[in-house]
């Protein structure tokens, strides 16, 4: 396990332990204007504990901000993000233990400045964790609505007051049900407010609501739209496809086709092209993404099994992903042999050049016209596709712009290829 690992697992563990403390903090203020915490022991030594973690979550924020100042290429991406003095403010305005120093708990809410650190580690979150980012979004949002229903609920019980009676906690549970139904708008009108202060509190947390439930439901809607792009572009792709039917008249055969298409794309493709990312990449990044994507298929074919990984790297690319529908022809017998081609999904069909014998059937891994990277020919058998099959394509101009960089590796490629060339069509 590396260094750079574990240090990721120890920054991730820690952030979850300040939020987790700021929620406390967060929870137990508005009970302490209710019930005098501060007077009590464990309160107090809770408050020095907390204190103690802010402390330390200060010291390691400046060990950060010296990290990313003195790193080159940290600075260009993080400075931003720990150059404002704004956050170093908060994180001392929210460092000390106001509940053993000053008597009155309004102090305490200065403790809600540490909120500036949950929201950075939030959006860290979900920027470095791109898969989990729409349940990390829904999460804090059901925090923040769990914490801000809280502080209503002990706002209300201060102005309403304790009923005699019933427990703290029975109290504490009729106020917060009649804070939900009254931001949701529901509002039974089994609790009903009497007196000025309340009327107009129950007044505010109307008007508040409809704002609130608005943003809930936003938010709702858009961490689940956003959850699903390729669904998105499913709907994108056949609104287009009824325009054109609408505008231009198309056999009907055609129509479901590309609408199958369309669909394919969407299930197993995920309505992903692979070329679009690779275009907003600069190049080294693009040329890293392209050999994670490639480098597999490269090393499985035996031709390329004499290569190191900086020709590997090179090849990778050059290699053009392309999607075949069932009945289409990857080509035909006479073909100019300009390229060779992988197969990473689907059933290919390798046939006669009448087409009325099946020679072989290609499937995931399997990779055909390697002769024609290396001598002008043609095409002896005609191809095509089964299924809907994945399929990348070497056009044989790249190639040779390869082997120009890596002469020795062309000749053990040129000896390979002639042995192997009569064990192809």
């Amino acid at each position: 396990m590396s260094d750079k690992y574990l240090k990721s697992i120890y920054n991730s563990g820690w952030r979850i332990v300040i939020i987790l403390t700021v929620l406390l903090q967060a929870s137990i203020i508005p009970l302490d204007f209710l019930f005098n915490l501060r007077s009590l022991n464990w309160y107090r030594t809770l408050d020095l504990s907390i204190s103690l973690i802010f402390c330390l979550d200060l010291i390691a924020n400046i060990l950060r901000y010296r990290e990313v100042k003195n790193h080159s290429i940290l600075k260009d991406v993080y400075w931003d993000s720990y150059s404002s003095q704004k956050f170093f403010v908060a994180d001392i305005l929210s460092l000390l233990p106001y509940a053993v120093i000053f008597s009155h708990p309004a102090f305490q809410l200065l403790r809600l400045f540490k909120w500036v650190r949950v929201y950075r580690t939030a959006r860290f979150f979900q920027i470095r964790n791109i898969r989990m980012s729409a349940k990390i979004s829904l999460w804090f949002m059901l925090l923040g609505f769990f914490v801000f229903s809280h502080w209503l609920t002990c706002i209300w019980l201060n102005i309403h007051g304790l009923e005699s009676g019933i427990t703290n906690g029975d109290n504490y549970v009729q106020s917060l049900y009649w804070i939900i139904t009254t931001l949701t708008s529901v509002g039974y009108g089994d609790i009903v407010p009497v007196g000025n202060i309340e009327m107009l509190f129950t007044i505010f947390l109307q008007l508040f609501g409809v704002g609130v439930l608005a943003f809930l439901v936003g938010t709702v809607v858009g961490i689940f739209t956003k959850k699903n792009p390729a669904e998105q572009r499913f709907i994108e792709n056949m609104e287009k496809l009824r325009a054109l039917i609408h505008y231009q008249h198309i056999p009907k055969s055609l129509e479901n086709r590309i609408n199958d298409y369309f669909t394919y794309e969407w299930k197993q493709k995920l309505g992903y092209d692979e070329s679009e990312l690779m275009e907003a990449l600069p190049y080294g990044l693009r040329i890293e993404l392209q050999l994670e994507f490639k480098k597999n298929v490269i090393k499985d074919i035996p031709l390329f099994d004499c290569v190191d990984d900086h020709f590997i790297r090179d090849i990778a690319q050059y290699l053009t992903p392309m999607i075949l529908t069932p009945g289409d022809y990857l080509f035909r017998t006479g073909d100019i042999a300009k390229s060779m081609f992988f197969v990473q999904k689907g059933k290919i069909s390798v046939l006669s050049a009448d087409e009325s014998k099946q020679l072989t059937i290609l499937q995931k891994g399997d990779f055909m016209g390697e002769i024609g990277l290396f001598k002008k020919v043609s095409r002896t058998a005609t191809v095509k596709s089964i299924s809907y099959s994945d399929v990348y394509e070497l056009q044989k101009k790249e190639f040779d712009k390869v082997l120009k960089r890596y002469p020795q590796i062309a000749e053990k490629l040129k000896a390979k290829s002639i042995s192997r060339e009569e064990r192809y069509i």
